[in-house]
């Protein structure tokens, strides 16, 4: 009876004495163990961001970045500056480098005309200056009597028939414009090159005949007249 009591009092003993008596003697124990995840970003150098073609204002710049602590705020910027959606915005750090052009070619002198070169002894061709059209060498025939010309946010229809009506269609945006009919044309389409004017096509009805100029993002468009046709602008 004695050595049962001696042996549940060790046993007693011995459990007190351990931390943890589910733990094995030969476990290694863990100090200050945490899980490090590397992040792995590029420095920011630029961005660029494309703007839709119904963009007109830019009212403001809103930048969300996160901090130190891993807190996130956002910074704004109040713009309101009108803009051309045509040409993407671009982000970048102040003072970064750009590129250097590379130098000019240098022009070679042209010599001077004396006596001698007009009697033809030391005559050397001289290089042409470019021809420079007029408006009217750039106007493109659409038929008999109708002829376009465009320039920048602006084109001109010359005609001296009577507008029936005008109207703005979208998928795609084109603006429509119906005359009065005085005689017959083929139909014909003239891609223009000349953005935001894409292509226009002339097309005959019954009555009258259309004019339809594809545009190549979302516009509103002011009409007039002219002595000799129509001005449209667009906005």
């Amino acid at each position: 009876m004695r050595k049962i009591f001696w042996l549940f009092l060790s046993l007693i003993i011995s459990i007190e004495a351990r931390e943890n008596p589910f733990e094995t003697t030969n476990a290694p124990e863990v100090v200050g163990k945490t899980t490090q995840i590397e992040e792995k970003r590029i420095d920011f150098k630029s961005t660029s961001i494309t703007l839709p073609s119904s963009a007109r204002i830019l009212k403001s710049v809103t930048l969300t970045f996160q901090n130190l602590d891993g807190s996130i705020e956002e910074e704004h910027q109040n713009i309101d500056q009108n803009i051309d959606w045509h040409h993407p915005l671009l982000l970048s750090p102040q003072g970064v480098e750009k590129s250097t052009p590379p130098p000019a070619a240098p022009i070679a002198p042209v010599p001077p005309l004396t006596k001698k070169n007009i009697e033809g002894k030391e005559l050397k061709s001289v290089p042409s200056m470019p021809s420079v059209k007029t408006k009217s060498e750039e106007r493109v025939k659409l038929a008999e009597g109708i002829f376009l010309f465009a320039e920048g946010n602006e084109i001109k229809i010359f005609t001296k028939d009577l507008k029936i009506r005008d109207f703005l269609i979208a998928d795609p945006y084109k603006i429509v414009l119906d005359f009065k009919r005085t005689h017959s044309f083929a139909t014909k389409t003239v891609d223009l090159k000349k953005n935001p004017f894409v292509l226009v096509t002339l097309g005959e009805h019954k009555d009258f005949y259309r004019i339809a100029i594809l545009l190549d993002g979302h516009y509103r468009y002011d009409l007039q007249t002219f002595e000799g046709g129509y001005s449209i602008k667009l906005k």
